[in-house]
């Protein structure tokens, strides 16, 4: 049996850890840069969309006592020509929409009702969608499935 030579840094297992963990402290850092309202108060919940290893594609802070829901975009981009990406309350007879996502690194805040804190408060999914600029109109279904969810989870 021949032994491998160049030592630590021409293991693939090394790298690969060493990828894993830098990824692993980059969510964590993107998660932890959010801005904070004026008087200090911390978001109580949050929700991460993307999959594991990547950077996220948003993180959503959620304030329920102050009633906003604060939305920074990662690796989302504009999804196609007159189209965007909303947010909404993923619920399964009656999805709630919270608002039109950011992307390109930017950012947004949503106010959200009573009934919508509520449900919040609940640990519920998240949903978004992709569709045209215009919106879903009145007469439409509400989306039934999603193309990326999450869970929003309390801090």
């Amino acid at each position: 049996m021949e032994q491998e030579s160049g030592g630590i840094l021409r293991s693939t297992v090394f790298w690969q850890g060493w990828s894993m963990a830098a990824t692993v402290a980059a969510v964590f850092a993107f998660a932890a840069n959010v801005e904070y309202s004026a008087d200090g108060h911390a978001p109580d919940y949050v929700a991460i969309f993307g999959d594991a290893g990547t950077e996220p594609m948003w993180v959503v802070n959620a304030d329920l006592e102050d009633g906003v829901i604060n939305v920074r975009a990662g690796a989302a981009s504009t999804p196609g020509e007159d189209e965007v990406y909303r947010l909404w309350v993923a619920r399964q007879n009656d999805p709630q929409e919270i608002g039109v996502l950011p992307v390109n690194r930017g950012r947004e805040t949503y106010s959200l009702g009573r009934a919508v804190r509520a449900v919040l408060a609940h640990g519920q999914t998240l949903g978004v969608t992709r569709g045209p600029v215009s919106g879903p109109d009145d007469e439409s279904a509400p989306p039934t499935t999603f193309d990326f969810s999450a869970t929003i989870t309390r801090l």
